[in-house]
């Protein structure tokens, strides 16, 4: 996951392992610090797949090293934006770098990762408005702790709401995508 979000910074500029780290970290959801146990590994390996160039920046008194994206490294760039995303904890996530790289796709597949998002986002709106409604049920009926069902539901309408501007994001972008170029 986290390879998809480097390489995505990378075609931009390069960065020391140190800036990725904190880029990495602004972009997480929710937001989780990144050790170097976790970075520099990640770096080493991309590395050593030709995804990246590693050099030492002359001229600087610490010998900084910076990453620079190769063009395997923008091969495999490419087909991580066109993988689908797993349906497990770190989607929201993995929707978000895909994000941050969709500059770097052709139209197609922005829109693809857009309709892939909206029905992701759906899905979540559908449970959580089904839930509600049992709750609703069960508050109705007084079978349960009643105080406790109405926060639950109370929860859900955040949850909801969540949605529903994740929806409106996704029907904004859409439309810019639409008048792209005009």
């Amino acid at each position: 996951m986290y390879e998809l979000l480097i390489l995505s910074i990378l075609r931009n500029r390069d960065m020391s392992g140190y800036k990725l780290g904190q880029v990495l970290e602004s972009s997480l959801v929710p937001r989780r610090e990144i050790s170097n146990g976790v970075i520099y590994p990640l770096l080493n390996r991309l590395e050593e797949n030709g995804d990246i160039l590693v050099t030492e920046k002359s001229g600087e008194p610490r010998n900084k090293k910076m990453a620079h994206i190769t063009e395997l490294g923008e091969q495999h760039f490419q087909e991580l934006m066109r993988l689908p995303v797993a349906n497990d904890a770190k989607r929201e996530s993995t929707y978000r770098f895909k994000f941050r790289g969709m500059v770097g796709v052709d139209k197609q597949t922005q829109q693809q990762i857009l309709n892939d998002y909206a029905a992701a986002v759906q899905s979540d709106l559908t449970l959580y408005q089904r839930d509600q409604a049992h709750l609703r049920k069960q508050i109705q009926t007084k079978n349960g702790n009643v105080a406790s069902l109405r926060m639950a539901v109370k929860a859900l309408d955040l949850s909801t709401s969540i949605c529903q501007t994740k929806q409106s994001w996704i029907k904004e972008y859409r439309q810019e995508l639409e008048h792209e170029g005009e």
